[in-house]
């Protein structure tokens, strides 16, 4: 399954990374392509293995608005 998420406050390719690299090791997670411009995280994952509020919560983690 694929959603996309709104996340405010990314403003470069390194807040790209450190989303991806955040997001990428959660259990469940296919893939994670941020977007900076956009405002957008698409994030490809299993559905019933991977769980959407904890994606939300790790980016937020990392300082972003989701």
């Amino acid at each position: 399954m694929k959603t996309i998420l709104d996340v405010k406050g990314m403003k470069c390719g390194g807040c790209e990374s450190s989303v991806r690299e955040a997001v990428k090791v959660l259990d469940g997670v296919i893939s994670v392509q941020p977007n900076f411009r956009e405002n957008t995280v698409e994030v490809e994952y299993e559905e019933g293995k991977a769980d959407l509020e904890a994606i939300r919560k790790t980016i937020a983690a990392k300082g972003f608005q989701v």
